[in-house]
């Protein structure tokens, strides 16, 4: 019986001593923010943007998509003998979201996901039509960096 007293004691002892000096550090932290007027902020973690919704967005409003086109920007368009790059000023308002199926049959499609690289191609073989597309994950939002509209 008075062995286990003894431990009792000990064992609330080393308890209290602990929680003591756990006290003081926060303690002590405290004090050193104070003394050194600095203010502890919290860091804010932004998280990847949701590419199902920026799809339906940038598909839907002129305004961002144009935000979200990294210009000057990869690919070109060509259309018989008309032939250009892509800039501000004759970029063409997509409204086509991109979709795991093309529902034009006639087209082939392809579409290659990854967590920060979205690639989607149309074309007709043989027929001189192909777009690709290119959507990639920059700074957490995502962007559209290649856009190929050929059409011959």
């Amino acid at each position: 019986m008075k062995i286990s007293t003894i431990l009792l004691v000990l064992a609330l002892t080393f308890i209290s001593l602990n929680c003591n000096k756990v006290k003081e550090v926060v303690n002590l932290n405290s004090e050193k923010a104070f003394k050194n007027d600095s203010v502890v902020k919290p860091v804010k973690i932004e998280l990847p943007e949701n590419f199902d919704e920026f799809n339906k967005k940038f598909h839907s409003d002129s305004l961002f998509q144009v935000s979200r086109v990294d210009f000057p920007i990869e690919g070109q368009h060509v259309s018989g003998f008309e032939q250009y790059n892509w800039t501000r000023k004759n970029w063409q308002f997509q409204a086509i979201p991109v979709a795991e199926k093309s529902e034009i049959e006639e087209y082939q499609h392809s579409l290659v996901k990854t967590d920060t690289l979205i690639t989607e191609r149309f074309w007709i073989p043989d027929s001189g039509f192909e777009v690709e597309r290119q959507f990639k994950l920059i700074q957490n939002k995502w962007f559209l960096i290649y856009y190929n509209d050929i059409n011959l």
